[in-house]
């Protein structure tokens, strides 16, 4: 009795889309043309979607059968470009079970942080939470919406976690996390007020009056408005250090009197 052939491997898929496109087949790119990616990214983002709505939601201004035409056209380049990594049952089309996306992992990420859940690694964690936005450069309504979404989940875990990181004397990654929400977004002020408690955890007074002064400044130059009260009391006492006493200034006249009582009390 002949033998069984050896059974296929497991196709290891990744599909990133913060910082841009990207299919990997283990570790090897993957070539999609712009239609197939817009099919791969809205079942990434969406799940599993009959193809009537996938159709409607990537060309809403095409007529519906050249839309379902287009669909079909593109999950065929698909399936002949990355074979198994569609999948369709129960008519929904969606991405093979054990498929990686990117998406995916911050979303996670993110409800651990807010349920206190443990990390393994906060190093991942941040690094995870640095990686860029959504497909930037696409301006489809379904992908502008997710994007503006995860941004603010992303700052929101950044600075949930830069507080964690506080409580637990971790300054090092609190401090990365809490710069890195000041920089994804500039006018955001309550990552500057976190990255503000961080340098004063440290004992670096001076860097926590310059992220408020520069802060300040940004926002009168920028939007014309004043730091919150909560943000000015975290460097009130920095900024406002005991009155310096009086200086005595003495006019010309009652110099020149005292220097002739000297000179009569030495005679």
């Amino acid at each position: 009795m002949p033998a069984a052939p050896p059974p296929r491997p497991t196709r290891r898929w990744s599909l990133l889309l913060r910082d841009g496109f990207r299919l990997l087949d283990g570790e090897r790119a993957v070539a999609v043309p712009s239609r197939e990616r817009r099919v791969l990214a809205a079942l990434a983002l969406q799940g599993r979607r009959p193809r009537a709505h996938l159709s409607g939601l990537l060309w809403p201004d095409s007529e519906e059968r050249r839309a379902q035409a287009s669909l079909r056209a593109a999950i065929w380049r698909i399936q002949h470009l990355a074979q198994g990594l569609l999948t369709e049952a129960d008519g929904l089309l969606g991405l093979a079970p054990g498929t990686h996306v990117d998406v995916h992992e911050l979303r996670a990420l993110t409800h651990r942080v807010v349920d206190r859940e443990p990390l393994e690694s906060p190093a991942t964690a941040l690094d995870v939470l640095r990686r860029g936005p959504l497909l930037p450069g696409w301006y489809d309504d379904w992908v502008l919406e997710q994007r503006a979404h995860l941004h603010q989940q992303q700052l929101r875990c950044l600075e949930t976690l830069a507080q964690e990181f506080i409580g637990t004397g971790q300054l090092d990654a609190a401090l990365e996390a809490a710069m890195t929400a000041a920089t994804l977004e500039p006018l955001r002020e309550s990552a500057h007020r976190t990255l503000i408690q961080v340098h004063l955890q440290e004992g670096n007074h001076m860097e926590a009056v310059t992220v408020y002064r520069d802060f300040s400044e940004r926002l009168r130059r920028e939007l014309g408005i004043a730091a919150s009260a909560k943000m000015v009391e975290l460097v009130r006492p920095l900024v406002q250090g005991p009155p310096a006493p009086p200086l005595r200034v003495r006019r010309a006249g009652s110099a020149r009197r005292a220097e002739r009582d000297g000179s009569r009390q030495a005679r």
